[in-house]
């Protein structure tokens, strides 16, 4: 125990219920900001980013500049100048791939406050889970660094920034260690399960036979990787730094055991060592004021730091947690402050202080144990205990509901004016949505952010609008346009918001959401939703009927069929087709919808050459019925139905277009990285020819270069523009899964609402080309699931194996799969876990009788 402890400057509890490792920390200027401020960088193993920069004691909520939730768990941090300027960025080790990311102040909300935004500059995927990795200018290269990343079975994969270099594995490796680089001579150092502290060379690592296993290396074919050297330490090693001094530029490598440190020379022999009567958790060297010596921070697991002058103690201090990762930040002029981290996300920024520890041992006292007495102040205790947690039914209660309400003016129409999107010369016709905020709290909100989202093809003129002082007293009121400008309202608040559709896809919604950010009155954000409703002029106008169509969806009611013209009223369609009518709607790509009412039956055909644009037109046209006939009401409920047969044809059309652009585009990236592999391949050979002080002949070496080089441009050319397509049959097949829900649904009898949201979370309208895992392979492990449990005939098929999440060759059993659901739920199968519950029993049931 120590006799002083450690003074408090700044704290925050990064995330309660997270989790955080020895690698979960760096610091650094991560946003290169001009006054060279040093940010905390921590990331935990849920997979959630923070950056935190102190600037006063104690702290408070702006010094978080950045959340940022990750796919993945975090395994690693560090900073470097991963990207071709001299710019530092932030590389993310994640199990399955390295990202590389900046962080940069968004320029877009400046009149809002000052908001920081993550973007990824580069990514690799990794063929094997992810351990640790390390920064630094591998090969002696000069402001720029590299990324190696050490997997879980000892293969250490290099990265020339957005390229990989190669792969290797590490000889005789049975579980991973500590990882670092040392600059001075190239070298990679690590630890053995044997307990040995091993050095491998950068050149060495390079010009090594590649092999893609372990049994590769037995074989002993080309160049075998050998160790550059390497000491026996004797202890389980923790962690591995390296400091390099300011005078002689002297590198040392210090190794962190369970029970002992070791300073080591750059040729692996020990300058000294510390043997410890603790178990250390972490440690931190630095500068010493004394030449020839180094400083370090050492701490242990009973909250206590040390300060060791190379094996002199310094300093002693106590912590208020365990550290599991320390180290050291400069605030403006102060320097010297100490970061610890733990494994719950507490992160204390302290200076080492001589307050005296008021913890002081209590003296043991013997004396003999009165059951009697503890057995009835155990009951007492639980008494207390059951009183304590009884609910209170007067505690007041914090309420939930929202300082304002967002109310959306209904659209009437179109406006005169039509906007043009961004350089184009194309008018495209707009709405002008109209938002009242009514404020309910008798305190004025300062500020009052709307911002809407809205999806291609539809467009806003601007994004977001601010409010300032809405609510209080004032009854003043007057419309704020939607700009970057703030202004000053009232009780009842008014803003306007221009929306535009390009036509560059078939609109599929025209819910846009709404969300409305502010701060109330005791300083806890807050957010309002809702979302605004578009007219259907918007994405549709009046056309002339087409006879002939590809692709016809017939829906027939229980009711007589209503004058279409009369149902769409607002779209001003001419009279043809008989007493109903007969109109048609011509979106602003230019695809044509024809609905046809029938003269003498209950039926309604809705056609179109686009199969995805009958989507849109069929959904209004429910929406439009339903409302139709409560208007009238009735005794007999409007029931629609749709009597088949579902077009499967055309939805796997779909589904094999956006596939072969998947194939396409893993096609092409494949082709790109053998391409970047053999143009860096040739480029060290000229390196060598260039080297050598006896000239030798390039062999046509530099137009293979020259050719290489023109392969690549291509084909990222080429991967680009599969990128794009890729997105457009995103939307279309997201699209054609809507359309095909709604047939299902008016299809299968028996498919209630709770069943159909089942479906849907199977069959996903989702769709997402960004994944790792893609829409094909989730649907086909969804369908699976459903088609062994709830829709099994058989207790066979209840026991087929779970399709695994890889790219299939084919769609062939993805189509197999949607059929058959299909088929299953319009003869009656339900989605229902009691229902497969049901089947189990009654098969146990059966299996017992049997074998009785």
């Amino acid at each position: 125990m120590s006799l002083f402890k450690s003074r408090e400057w700044w704290y925050v509890h990064a995330g309660a219920g997270e989790e955080y490792d020895t690698c979960n920390l760096c610091i650094g200027n991560v946003d290169n900001s001009p006054d060279n401020l040093e940010k905390i960088v921590v990331g935990s193993l849920q997979g959630i980013l923070r950056i935190y920069c102190p600037r006063t004691k104690g702290g408070n909520h702006e010094d978080m500049l950045l959340e940022y939730q990750t796919d993945s768990p975090i395994l690693g941090l560090d900073i470097g100048r991963l990207v071709g300027d001299n710019g530092l960025y932030l590389a993310i080790l994640h199990p399955r791939k390295v990202v590389v990311c900046s962080v940069s102040v968004d320029t877009t909300t400046k009149d809002t406050g000052t908001f920081y935004s993550i973007s990824q500059i580069y990514s690799h995927k990794l063929e094997r889970t992810a351990c640790n990795m390390c920064i630094g200018s591998f090969g002696s290269v000069k402001n720029k660094d590299f990324i190696c990343v050490q997997s879980m079975d000892g293969m250490m994969s290099f990265y020339e920034q957005d390229s990989f270099a190669f792969a290797r594995f590490l000889p005789q490796f049975l579980i991973p260690g500590p990882l670092c680089y040392v600059p001075s001579t190239d070298t990679f150092i690590t630890s053995s399960s044997s307990n040995f502290v091993e050095a491998y060379r950068y050149q060495t690592l390079a010009v090594s036979t590649e092999s893609e296993s372990k049994d590769q290396m037995k074989t002993g074919a080309g160049k075998r990787l050998r160790v550059d050297w390497k000491t026996n330490i004797g202890d389980n090693v923790v962690d591995i730094k390296i400091f390099t001094g300011t005078d002689d530029n002297a590198t040392t490598i210090f190794v962190l055991g369970e029970h002992n440190l070791f300073a080591l020379r750059e040729n692996g022999v020990i300058r000294y060592m510390k043997k410890f009567d603790f178990n250390p958790s972490c440690f931190y060297p630095y500068g010493s004021l004394i030449e020839g010596t180094v400083n370090m921070l050492v701490a242990n697991h009973t909250r206590t730091c040390y300060v060791w002058q190379d094996t002199t103690l310094a300093w002693s201090s106590s912590f208020q947690h365990v550290p599991v990762n320390i180290g050291v930040l400069t605030v403006g002029p102060l320097k010297g402050h100490i970061v610890t981290l733990d494994e719950t996300g507490k992160i204390y920024v302290s200076y080492l202080g001589t307050d005296p520890s008021l913890q002081t041992a209590a003296p043991v006292e013997r004396r003999e144990i009165n059951y009697d007495e503890k057995d009835q102040e155990m009951a007492k205790l639980q008494q207390v205990i059951r009183e304590c947690t009884k609910p209170i039914e007067h505690a007041p209660k914090i309420s939930d509901q929202p300082d304002f309400s967002i109310f959306v003016e209904p659209v009437n129409g179109l406006d005169v004016v039509g906007v043009k999107h961004e350089e184009s010369d194309t008018e495209y016709p707009t709405v002008t949505v109209k938002i009242n905020l009514r404020c309910s709290s008798k305190i004025s909100l300062d500020k009052v952010t709307l911002t809407v989202a809205p999806e291609v093809p539809f467009y806003a003129t601007q994004r977001s609008v601010v409010l300032t002082n809405v609510g209080g007293n004032s009854m003043d009121s007057m419309s704020g346009s939607l700009s970057y400008r703030t202004y000053n309202f009232g009780p009842t608040s008014l803003a306007t918001f221009s929306l535009y559709n390009t036509g560059q896809r078939v609109a599929s919604d025209l819910t846009v959401p709404l969300v409305a950010h502010y701060t109330n009155n005791h300083s806890s954000p807050r957010s309002v939703h809702n979302s605004i409703q578009l007219p259907l002029q918007l994405v549709v106008s009046a056309a002339c009927p087409e006879k002939s169509a590809a692709h016809k969806i017939t829906i027939e009611t229980n009711k007589p069929a209503v004058n279409l013209l009369e149902l769409f009223s607002e779209m001003n369609c001419e009279n043809e087709g008989g007493q109903n009518g007969c109109v048609a709607f011509k979106t602003v790509s230019g695809e044509v919808i024809t609905l046809l009412a029938a003269k003498n039956s209950q039926k309604y055909r809705i056609q179109s050459n686009s199969f995805i644009s009958l989507y849109i037109i069929i959904q209004q046209f429910l929406v439009k019925l339903r409302r139709h006939f409560e208007k009238i009401g009735g005794t007999q409920p409007l029931s629609v139905t749709f009597p088949g047969p579902v077009p499967l044809q055309e939805y796997f059309d779909i589904i094999d277009s956006r596939f072969e652009q998947r194939l396409r585009q893993r096609s092409y990236r494949e082709m790109l990285s053998q391409r970047a592999q053999q143009f860096r391949a040739i480029q060290r050979r000229l390196l060598t020819r260039f080297k050598d002080k006896t000239p030798t002949p390039l062999q046509n070496m530099d137009t293979l270069l020259e050719g290489t080089y023109q392969q690549i441009l291509a084909l990222a050319d080429a991967d680009l523009q599969t990128t794009k397509a890729l997105e457009e049959a995103d939307h279309a097949l997201s699209t054609a899964t809507k359309l095909m829900l709604l047939l299902v649904k008016l299809w299968c009898p028996n498919l209630d609402d709770k069943q159909a949201t089942v479906l849907q979370s199977c069959l996903t309208p989702d769709v997402n080309s960004s994944d790792d895992v893609g829409w094909e392979e989730m649907v086909d492990a969804s369908i699976t699931m459903l088609l062994r449990t709830c829709l099994a005939k058989t207790s066979k098929e209840q026991s087929v194996v779970a399709a695994s999440l890889k790219l299939p060759s084919d769609t062939t059993k993805l189509k197999k799969h949607i059929a058959l659901l299909l088929e299953r739920l319009n003869k009656g199968g339900t989605l229902s876990i009691n229902t497969f519950s049901d089947k189990v029993s009654h098969r146990n049931k059966d299996q017992i009788e049997s074998g009785s």
